[in-house]
């Protein structure tokens, strides 16, 4: 039986020059041209290389669609943040599903079943956290990301690289 949890990258990957590159062009096809880079300037601020490669590696993990889409790992990822009271990365995780076109009702979907796991008020206080997030998004679209994209809403869409 195929172990149900392979290692996504090799061990050596940590070492590997082109993981940067890997990984940006890994939020590029997310986000557009240019936001790979933009991520990485952001990543750069972080004080610890081997965070930053976990980071990248994180990416890499991310883009692998081979058992979930990028809609389904961004949001099984946005309800642990949210039900870690982790609010403002899995803010960012819910602008990203909006940016991948999730259907706003699908998002808020999933932060109320959270009550099944962590309680009502809790996943109440939690939707009160999505809704900022949703709301920013729409106000602000991609530049809502402005803190992990630096720059994002600086440019017309696909002017950087």
């Amino acid at each position: 039986m195929p172990d149900p949890m392979p290692d996504p990258l090799p061990p050596d990957l940590m070492n590997d020059p082109g993981l940067v590159k890997q990984s940006q062009a890994a939020l590029d096809r997310l986000f557009g041209p240019g936001a790979g880079r933009r991520h990485t300037a952001f990543l750069d601020g972080l004080p610890h290389a081997e965070l930053r490669t976990a980071l990248h590696r994180a990416h890499l993990w991310a883009a692998q669609d081979e058992h979930l889409s990028p809609q389904e790992h961004y949001l099984l990822g946005m309800t642990v943040l949210y039900a870690q009271r982790a609010y403002g990365p899995a803010a960012m995780f819910a602008r990203t599903l909006l940016h991948l076109q999730v259907d706003p009702a699908t998002v808020y979907e999933a932060v109320a079943r959270l009550a099944l796991w962590i309680g009502p008020v809790q996943a109440a206080e939690a939707a009160g956290h999505l809704q900022k997030a949703v709301t920013g998004y729409q106000d602000h679209g991609l530049a809502s990301l402005e803190a992990w994209l630096p720059g994002i809403g600086a440019e017309p869409a696909g002017a950087g690289s």
